[in-house]
């Protein structure tokens, strides 16, 4: 039951269950061998729910390393963690240190991860001025056609090493990495050709541990979990090949988001009034319209209008008409009318209707759907490491 002083000052509200997170976490962990590490990857704010409060919360379940993009996260996670009494857990950056950033990366004591030759350089020549050895991980791109060295910088640095010199020299690497263009998709050949090819440069840098596996390649299987496995959205409830796995799998990760919004209006419309921007829903008997306070400017896709449906008190109310920047219109009509008139809340997000379903009758996938979560939206955090709630209203 969503209480109305949890909204606060906001029209809607979008809870966030950490013991979800937790558990998927968890049960990611589960599937890989004791001896493999299972990250965390809370790049993008945590994919929009809040890498301040979830971050803490997964160190306290026992994560020993974390996944950022850039510098500028690693920064803002660095913070968070010391607040939460968690210094010293390992923080990678995965778009690497730029020219510049050198001492940010280690005042904040955090590891980029080496993207080209470039790289490589800058960093030996700042570890050998401040007579230090940099810890980092070294991606080498095996397929995905991104980031990481390329196939022809790889050539080199493996010549280089065949032949004796410390073409590392200064750099403490911890990881050797890759990342998978297709692991949600357990069929796709690029799978075995990215494991092959990663396998066969391994004994290049027999003293670093290895990381292929993001959330999909930790649901392939062992054989791709190497060292450490880094899960990204599938901790946020979703799987990452969205609806279409329908696998047990899939069925053991936990939800993790709602969302509800407050109904602005109630209001009686006749046959024939058209609903909406450019009057695009025309109706076709007498009505009763529930308008809600979510819209396009909330994160709620726009695409959506004639296609979604809400909920309220566990009856379905269909969108009608355009999705406005800031409010959105149901279709009641046929909902009885007790539940309707006392109701104050519609759920736009949750069992009825979650991520994966939202992502594909958006045309998109649960990646887009959860960073793009607007900060007009209350949070309301259900079970820190105290078993209490959190409210950022």
């Amino acid at each position: 039951m969503v209480l109305q002083h949890m909204f606060g000052s906001a029209d809607s509200l979008i809870t966030i269950d950490l013991d979800a997170i937790t558990a998927n976490w968890r049960y990611m962990d589960s599937l890989s061998a004791a001896s493999t590490l299972t990250a965390s990857v809370v790049k993008a704010d945590a994919y929009g729910l809040g890498a301040d409060v979830i971050a803490p919360r997964l160190a306290a379940e026992g994560c020993q390393l974390f996944f950022v993009m850039s510098l500028d996260e690693g920064i803002r996670l660095r913070h968070s963690l010391h607040l939460a009494g968690f210094d010293g857990l390992p923080i990678f950056c995965l778009s690497g240190c730029h020219a510049g950033q050198e001492k940010e990366y280690l005042a904040n004591g955090l590891s980029p991860v080496i993207n080209d030759l470039n790289q490589i350089a800058r960093l030996g020549i700042l570890a050998k001025r401040h007579d230090l050895a940099i810890p980092a991980a070294l991606h080498v791109d095996t397929g995905m056609t991104r980031l990481g060295l390329s196939p022809d910088e790889t050539d080199w640095l493996v010549a280089h090493i065949q032949d004796g010199a410390d073409a590392l020299e200064g750099i403490e690497l911890i990881y050797l990495m890759s990342h998978m263009s297709s692991a949600e998709v357990e069929s796709a050949p690029s799978n075995g050709q990215q494991l092959d090819a990663f396998k066969a440069l391994r004994p290049f840098f027999a003293k670093a541990r290895a990381s292929l596996a993001n959330s999909g390649g930790v649901l392939l299987g062992k054989r791709f979990h190497f060292d450490m496995t880094r899960p990204g959205v599938a901790l946020y409830g979703a799987h990452p090949a969205g609806v279409s796995a329908a696998s047990e799998k899939a069925e053991l990760l936990h939800p993790v988001v709602k969302w509800d919004a407050r109904i602005l209006q109630l209001r009686h419309a006749c046959s024939g009034e058209a609903v909406g921007y450019g009057g695009t829903h025309i109706l076709r008997r007498d009505s009763l319209i529930a308008t809600v306070g979510v819209g396009y400017g909330d994160g709620y896709p726009r695409c959506l209008g004639g296609i979604a449906v809400a909920q309220i008190k566990g009856h379905p109310a269909p969108i009608i008409g355009r999705i406005s920047m800031d409010s959105m219109a149901l279709d009641v009509t046929d909902m009885p009318e007790t539940a309707i008139r006392s109701a104050t809340t519609a759920r736009l997000l949750g069992s009825h209707y979650d991520i994966s379903m939202m992502a594909k009758d958006a045309g998109t996938i649960s990646y887009e759907i959860l960073t793009s979560l607007g900060q007009r939206p209350a949070r309301h955090y259900l079970g820190n490491s105290c078993g209490s709630t959190i409210d950022c209203l």
